[in-house]
C-alpha cells in the first residue's frame, strides 16, 4: 500500500468519525446508564513530539493534586517510534500512557473521547504532518470536549512564524489556543478566526538551564554556545553558507575563546558526507554530536550552563538562553525577525565580532542583559502557567 493512499485513506477515516461521533455518543447514552455529574473531569493529553513532556508535564504534576481532575497521556506511535527516549522519560517519571495513537486506531480514539471532558496537544494544525492530532481534536470537537492546543516553540506555524510555505492559511481546529506571550503581541499576519480562539498564559516548559556558571576553571577559554536547526526549508543555500563561513572566520581569529556548535537532531540526521567533513575541519569549533566516546557529551542544558554567550539561527534557543541570563545574538541574515527584538541581531561578519566583543566585556555584558530582559518581558506571560 502506498504512502500516499494510506495517507488518504486517514483522512476519510478521520471525517467519517467526525460525522458519526455525536450519532455514535447518543446511542450511547441510551444504551448505557449516564455517570454521575460528580464524576472526575476526564483530561487527555497528546504526545506528537519530544519536547512535549517538558511542556504538558507541569501540568500533569498539578492536576494530580487535584480530587475532581483524572489526566493521563496519550503519545503519536510514530513519534514513539522515532523518539524512543520519549518513552524512557516517562518510565524515569514514573508517568503511565495510557494510549499509544495511530490512523489505524482511531475507532479506539473515539470510544475513549467519549468518556473524556477535555483534549490538549502541542502541534495540532491543518498541516499535514500535524494530520492526526488535527483529526482527533476534530473528533473532540463533535463530541462537545473542551479542545486545546499549547504553543510549542517561540516559533509556532500558524501562531508566530510565516513563510511562503507555512502562511497565515494555517488554521486550529482546537477551540482554545493557548499562547506563551501576550496575544497583542502576535504578528500582525495572524487572521482574527486565530487570534479569537488565544488565550495568554505562559510558557510550561521548565529552565533549560536552572543556573548559568560560565566560570569553570581558571584559563579556561570561555565557552561561545552555537545553535543552529538548518533543516528547516526557511534558509536558503545564502544563509547557510553566510553562518558556515562566519561561524570558520570568527573561530579562526577569536582563538582565545570556545567555541561549541550543538545542531537540531533534524539537522544532524540530514547533515551529508561533505557538510560533516567540512565541520570536522573547522579549527577551534567543536562539534557537540562529534565528540569522541570517552568525552562528556555536550548536551543543551549542559552547554548553556556553562556558555559566556550564545548564537543561534532563530529558535526557541533564544528563549532559553535569556531565561537563563546569558547574552544571545540571532543569526538574521535578511530574515524578519521583528519578533526577537531587541535582541542582537547577526547580519554580517562584522556583527559577530562586536557580538563577541560585548560578552567579553563587561559593559556589553549589562546591556546585553537589558536586552534580554526587554525581550522576555515583551514575549512572555509571567506568572505559573
Amino acid at each position: 500500500m502506498s504512502l500516499s493512499f494510506r495517507k488518504k485513506i486517514t483522512k476519510n477515516c478521520g471525517k467519517l468519525l467526525v460525522r458519526i461521533a455525536p450519532l455514535y455518543q447518543n446511542i450511547l447514552k441510551i444504551a448505557v446508564k449516564p455517570r454521575e455529574t460528580s464524576r472526575q473531569k476526564q483530561i487527555i493529553l497528546l504526545i506528537s513530539r519530544p519536547q512535549d513532556f517538558e511542556l504538558l508535564s507541569g501540568l500533569y504534576a498539578k492536576a494530580l493534586n487535584r480530587n475532581d481532575l483524572n489526566i493521563c497521556f496519550w503519545i503519536v506511535e510514530k513519534s514513539a517510534k522515532r523518539y524512543p527516549h520519549i518513552l524512557e522519560q516517562f518510565k524515569r517519571n514514573n508517568v503511565p500512557i495510557e494510549m499509544v495513537v495511530s490512523p489505524t486506531k482511531l475507532g479506539k480514539v473515539l470510544n475513549r473521547l467519549i468518556s473524556s471532558d477535555v483534549f490538549m496537544s502541542t502541534v495540532e494544525t491543518t498541516e499535514a504532518k500535524h494530520k492526526l492530532p488535527y483529526i482527533i481534536t476534530r473528533i473532540a470537537n463533535a463530541l462537545d470536549l473542551s479542545t486545546f492546543t499549547l504553543q510549542h516553540g517561540f516559533e509556532n506555524v500558524g501562531l508566530t512564524y510565516c513563510d511562503n510555505i507555512h502562511g497565515p492559511d494555517v488554521k486550529f481546529e482546537a477551540k482554545t489556543v493557548l499562547t506563551w506571550g501576550p496575544t497583542k503581541e502576535l504578528p500582525a499576519w495572524v487572521e482574527e478566526n486565530t487570534r479569537k480562539k488565544c488565550v495568554a498564559v505562559g510558557c510550561p516548559k521548565k529552565l533549560a538551564v536552572p543556573k548559568n556558571n560560565p566560570s569553570v576553571k581558571p584559563g579556561d577559554r570561555p565557552i561561545i554556545g552555537v545553535f543552529d536547526n538548518l533543516h528547516w526549508h526557511r534558509y536558503d543555500d545564502t544563509y547557510r553558507a553566510k553562518f558556515l563561513d562566519h561561524l570558520e572566520d570568527v573561530a579562526l581569529q577569536r582563538q582565545d575563546l570556545r567555541f561549541v556548535l550543538k545542531s537540531h537532531p533534524d539537522s544532524v540526521r540530514n547533515r551529508n558526507q561533505a557538510l560533516s567533513a567540512r565541520l570536522l575541519s573547522m579549527r577551534n569549533v567543536e562539534i557537540a554530536d562529534m565528540h569522541g566516546e570517552d568525552e562528556q557529551e555536550m548536551t543543551t542544558p549542559l552547554l548553556m550552563a556553562k556558555a559566556t554567550g550564545v548564537i543561534t539561527t532563530p529558535s526557541t534557543i533564544a528563549l532559553d538562553g535569556s531565561l537563563a541570563e546569558i547574552p544571545v545574538a540571532i543569526c538574521r541574515y535578511e530574515l524578519d525577525l521583528d519578533y526577537y527584538k531587541p535582541l542582537f541581531f547577526l547580519d554580517d561578519l562584522e556583527d559577530w565580532f562586536t557580538f563577541l566583543n560585548d560578552v567579553t566585556h563587561q559593559s556589553g555584558r549589562d546591556k546585553l542583559a537589558l536586552h534580554g530582559k526587554q525581550f522576555l518581558d515583551r514575549t512572555l506571560v509571567n506568572g505559573d502557567p
